[in-house]
């Protein structure tokens, strides 16, 4: 996610390039502090959008028959039935 228009402080600019050479673990840490200070600034549906978004995307490459074995693989041949006519 990318925060466009958003302005960053030249404090942040110039201690980030003082900062290189993380290692795995430390990477790891700065995507998931990130991750969960997005997170936290989030009201219910932006959150729902992205979330929505991410499923969505995951679908993308499915065949039909793909598809219909998530869906079976979660949930009985009833609720298959009523996804694909519409009848959630």
């Amino acid at each position: 996610m990318h925060l466009v228009g958003a302005s960053i402080p030249s404090t942040i600019v110039s201690f980030s390039t003082e900062i290189t050479n993380m290692t795995n673990e430390q990477l790891a840490q700065f995507k998931s502090n990130y991750a969960e200070m997005i997170i936290e600034g989030m009201d219910y549906k932006t959150m729902e959008a992205m979330v929505y978004d991410v499923i969505m995307e995951s679908f993308e490459l499915f065949t039909e028959d793909e598809m219909k074995e998530e869906v079976l693989s979660h949930y009985d041949e009833e609720i298959l039935t009523g996804i694909i006519g519409g009848n959630l």
